[in-house]
């Protein structure tokens, strides 16, 4: 008469050779990143198609998902016993992809990071439906940070905004050209003059020479405000 343990063994092993294994290693050979899907081999002449790196096998994706890296090795694992599979482990990621709620997405690999939060608002004007989308962009690529928003605060902002160089460039140049074009007024000048004539002999005068006023400048320099070269929607 068989032990406990024998009989156990004996039905693990029946029940193993009727069901088909449930979890298993394998190699990733192709990923379809839009499907969120890969294509896996077990060995040199089994390969398991459509194998899950998402819940679902559909387009309006939400929630984060890994990409593993092309000939890395995951675990497979089978859905409800069936021939639904999909990876539970990976040894590599390329990328992590994700979506909070219907606004925000966020992308990382080992290049670049994105991070993108949309907001669609919808109005009636003048019998017209207007579409405007607005929100926030982020992206780290190529050894560049690019910030798309409409406030951008550093350091919470007590230094207020960035000098806008091109409109502080060319208040400047209006002062220098200004400077550069300023015309003095000659103040009046008395002279005494003497001359000789032959036929009166010598002859002593005086004379005026009355302001000589040169024109003003067509444009005035104006004082220096603020708001001239201020970028108000980068605060440092």
């Amino acid at each position: 008469m068989e032990s406990v343990f024998q009989f156990w063994q004996n039905v693990t092993r029946k029940t193993k050779a009727l069901m088909p294994l449930q979890v298993f290693a394998a190699q990733v050979e192709e990923v379809d990143e839009k499907k969120r899907t890969c294509r896996v081999k077990v060995n040199e002449g089994v390969s398991f198609e459509d194998v899950r790196l998402y819940g679902l096998t559909d387009e309006g994706l939400k929630g984060f998902c890994l990409i593993p890296k092309q000939d890395s090795m995951v675990l497979v694992s089978r859905i409800d016993n069936g021939n639904d599979l999909y990876v539970t482990m990976f040894s590599e990621v390329d990328k992590v992809l994700g979506t909070i709620g219907d606004k925000t997405e966020v992308a990382i690999d080992k290049e670049s990071l994105a991070y993108k939060v949309e907001e669609t608002e919808v109005a009636l004007k003048s019998n017209d439906i207007q579409v405007k989308t607005k929100g926030v962009t982020f992206t780290v690529s190529d050894k560049k940070v690019t910030v798309d928003a409409d406030e951008i605060v550093f350091n919470g902002g007590g230094n207020k905004g960035l000098v806008k160089i091109k409109e502080l460039t060319d208040k400047i140049n209006g002062l220098i050209n200004a400077f550069n074009d300023h015309t003095h007024v000659i103040a009046e000048i008395v002279t005494t003059v003497t001359a000789s004539s032959e036929v009166a002999g010598p002859v002593k005068g005086s004379g005026t020479v009355t302001n000589v006023e040169a024109p003003k400048t067509a444009s005035q320099v104006t004082e220096f405000k603020i708001d001239d070269y201020e970028n108000p929607t980068i605060k440092h």
